[in-house]
Order: C-alpha cells, then structure tokens, then sequence
C-alpha cells in the first residue's frame, strides 16, 4: 500500500495493521474511529487530516507530516495533558 493516496476520504471504524504505508497521503481525511498499529508511516501526509489514532511507540513515524492542533493526538496513550498558552 505504498504511496496510496486517500486525500479528502472518511475512513472510519478501520484498523491499520501490520501495513506499509510509506508515504501515503490522508490529507483531509477523516479518520474516526481509526487506528494504526505496526504500521509504516514514513514520509505519510496527515496534513488537515482528524480524528486519527496513533501511537507513536508502535508505528514508524519518521518524516510524516502533520498539522496543528491535530498532532496533539499523538500523545494520547501518555495520559498527560497540554494546557494552552496562557497570554
């Protein structure tokens, strides 16, 4: 599955397993209820993309791409929380 392209898809309720994934694009897409375990995320575009559930510690993320505040989400399985900057 390298190279897919799922721009602009709502991918829901799928389980990402054990695939190469290596630089495909999710932009846009909305990922609810979606998750990703052992898979390969090099170089992949989570540019605009929502609801996605991914742990850092079991998938290769070198060089994806992703967007504010979305990226947070990768600190879920953490359990801690980001506070906004206070002005």
């Amino acid at each position: 599955m390298k190279r897919s392209r799922f721009i602009g898809s709502v991918i829901r309720e799928t389980d990402f397993i054990n695939v190469e994934l290596k630089d495909a694009d999710f932009s846009g897409c909305d990922l609810l209820g979606s998750s990703f375990h052992n898979a390969n995320l090099e170089n992949a575009s989570f540019i605009g993309a929502i609801n996605y559930s991914i742990d850092p510690r079991s998938n290769k993320l070198k060089k994806a791409r992703f967007e504010a505040p979305e990226v947070l989400s990768l600190l879920d399985v953490f359990d801690i929380r980001v506070e906004p900057t206070k002005e």
